[in-house]
């Protein structure tokens, strides 16, 4: 079932994600993509000017949805960034949601990227060497930076840095214009200014092709997906059950149907298990 041949499909972006979004559901679908002028910072800006006020997926909802409201397009994509440390580890860390929302099929797929694979830092300098030292650390001048004066607070911010005579000269202003001579350094996380997000918001994209070519068993509706995970593999050396899993739970969000996947063997290692291993 391809829902999306020959329809028009609107992506709402003001960060050139159709680059990577468009050849991929264009290829694959064989809709017509179109990009949408409306203004997505209004939902939050990366650089803090405006603060996100609703979770990850609800901000992608609610740019579809005003997209769509604002034109005769009845499909819309959106994608939503967000960026931080793991809950478990001090390392960067990137999540990446596509979202395709279908108001005629009452139909809403995703697609989903998280993972380390990012250049999200920042820093305080003091001087123009150190300046440098941080933009070679994160893959500029591909990947643009964002200075400010002082911290991450500061209303004095200069976007767009793509070349060292850019870097300092905002640098420079930065600095003179600093309370604390000091000067606030950081990647900038805008689609188009990162490469390495890019590439997150391709493979997202991919999972969310993915998802939609996932049918439904019973009713044949896209977006038969994994809805629950179920723990419970064996431990091979005492069969207590363990925190690894042993089923997956799929379901339709149409028909409601649900299926379990069991995952191969039931025994896992030793190393698995809160007895064996305390």
């Amino acid at each position: 079932m391809n829902f999306l041949k020959d329809r028009d499909v609107l992506l709402v972006t003001i960060h050139q994600k159709e680059k990577v979004i468009k050849p991929l559901l264009e290829g694959e679908f064989g809709c017509n993509m179109h990009v949408s002028t409306l203004d997505t910072d209004q939902f939050g800006t990366f650089t803090r000017e405006i603060s996100r006020q609703q979770s990850q997926f609800e901000t992608a909802r609610n740019k579809v949805t005003m997209g769509l409201k604002l034109t005769s397009h009845h499909v819309g994509v959106a994608s939503e960034g967000t960026f931080g440390f793991h809950p478990l580890a001090p390392i960067p860390w990137n999540t990446e949601l596509v979202l395709l929302k279908d108001d005629e099929l009452e139909l809403e797929l995703h697609g989903y990227y998280e993972g380390l694979n990012t250049n999200f830092s920042q820093a305080i300098v003091k001087d123009y060497p150190s300046a440098l030292q941080f933009v070679n650390k994160v893959g500029f001048p591909d990947h643009h930076v964002i200075l400010r004066s002082d911290d991450e607070h500061s209303s004095i911010v200069l976007k767009d840095i793509t070349s060292e005579p850019l870097l300092k000269e905002a640098f420079n202003y930065c600095f003179n214009k600093s309370t604390n001579r000091q000067v606030f350094i950081e990647t900038d996380m805008r689609a188009y200014a990162n490469p390495t997000r890019m590439k997150n918001i391709e493979l997202a994209t991919r999972q969310l092709i993915e998802q939609a070519n996932s049918l439904c068993p019973s009713c044949g509706a896209p977006g038969f997906r994994v809805v629950g995970k179920v723990p419970g593999r064996l431990c091979e050396q005492c069969h207590t059950p363990t925190k690894q899993i042993v089923q997956h739970v799929y379901a339709c969000s149409t028909c409601q149907y649900q299926q379990t996947e069991h995952l191969g063997d039931v025994y896992v290692s030793p190393r698995y298990c809160d007895l064996c291993n305390p």
